[in-house]
């Protein structure tokens, strides 16, 4: 393999290595079957509930034309969210660990069991018990990949407990950098949520304005943090160096790592409205859906780790090879 791989040699090695181990998509069929056949834990009710009080704060009378129109369009929103809720999908962690599911980007397929969560402490806590187990589900899968990739500095684990090894100690590194982003984002925004909220009684638009730019601020520091993971689990990384890595390949590699994102996110948003309309058609449609769509996602999360691994190989190599 060569050194650096551009986004399409990256895809077309992704897909590669993926048709040679199926097993790999194990995880992402399993999940989704687990969305399809089982029951609905939906938190409809307590959606309901703040979309009733966004309704109620839109008639208040003097609120502003601006303020009333967001708090009723919110109230709609969040009506909407709770109707195809399910606390199951969090199980499926796409956004930080890449696992590709299509039921938990499209929503509930059938209604066989519902299960309607009305208290909010139970809600948080399966919220926090699911997403805790959705990013142990991932980091195994994320290994999975990991291992049948010829490059990368972490150990390639040759029995099941060096795996599991492998697997809780990247688990447990994820959970400290998911707690690091989480405790650095309430730190910042408490500050700027404050102001926001005070600029808005003065001018709405001004409030707006700072919720945008503040939003943009995250969008790029996540676009920053986009190999993470990866460098925790192909590079065996602490939480730390895996920050620093990602932060100077993304700045060296901007505008190649820019093009992946957005191709990455292209096909997979793309490929899940495909799959949506034959998942609606029938039974056996939904099954091929579910098996098609983890077999292209897959393929994109092996090319996220293989476009990762090469650029960091160019900056390594480049490094020695620089005068002295």
């Amino acid at each position: 393999m060569r050194d650096h791989l551009g986004v399409i040699d990256s895809l077309s090695a992704g897909y590669r290595f993926v048709g040679k181990r199926l097993e790999l998509l194990l995880a992402p069929i399993l999940l989704d079957l687990l969305f399809w056949m089982g029951p609905r834990l939906s938190i409809a009710p307590l959606m309901q509930r703040a979309a009733t009080f966004y309704t109620e704060a839109s008639t208040v009378e003097g609120m502003p034309a601006d303020m009333a129109q967001m708090s009723s369009q919110m109230a709609t929103l969040l009506s909407e969210a709770g109707k195809n809720s399910n606390l199951l999908a969090v199980l499926a962690n796409s956004s930080l660990l890449h696992v590709p599911s299509l039921l938990a980007a499209i929503g509930p397929m059938n209604e066989r069991t519902v299960i309607e969560v009305q208290s909010p402490l139970a809600a948080f806590l399966l919220f926090v018990g699911f997403g805790l187990l959705g990013v142990l589900v991932g980091v195994v899968y994320m290994n999975m990949l990991a291992r049948t990739l010829p490059i990368g500095d972490a150990p390639k684990p040759t029995s099941f407990g060096a795996f599991v090894g492998a697997v809780l100690r990247h688990w447990l590194i994820v959970l400290f950098y998911v707690a690091l982003v989480v405790v650095a984002l309430v730190i910042g925004s408490i500050p700027v949520t404050l102001a926001t909220v005070l600029l808005s009684l003065i001018s709405p638009v001004v409030g707006s304005l700072i919720f945008m730019l503040l939003s943009g601020t995250i969008l790029v520091l996540f676009f920053y943090l986009y190999f993470v993971t990866a460098a925790i689990v192909v590079d065996n990384l602490p939480a730390h160096r895996a920050i620093v890595q990602s932060f100077v390949l993304v700045r060296n590699n901007f505008w190649a790592t820019l093009g992946f994102v957005l191709l990455y996110n292209v096909i997979t948003l793309g490929f899940a409205f495909i799959m949506a309309s034959l998942a609606a058609m029938t039974p056996w449609g939904t099954l091929a859906a579910i098996l098609l769509y983890a077999y292209i996602g897959s393929g994109l999360t092996m090319a996220l780790l293989v476009f990762y691994r090469t650029r960091i190989l160019k900056q390594e190599e480049h490094l020695a090879s620089a005068p002295r």
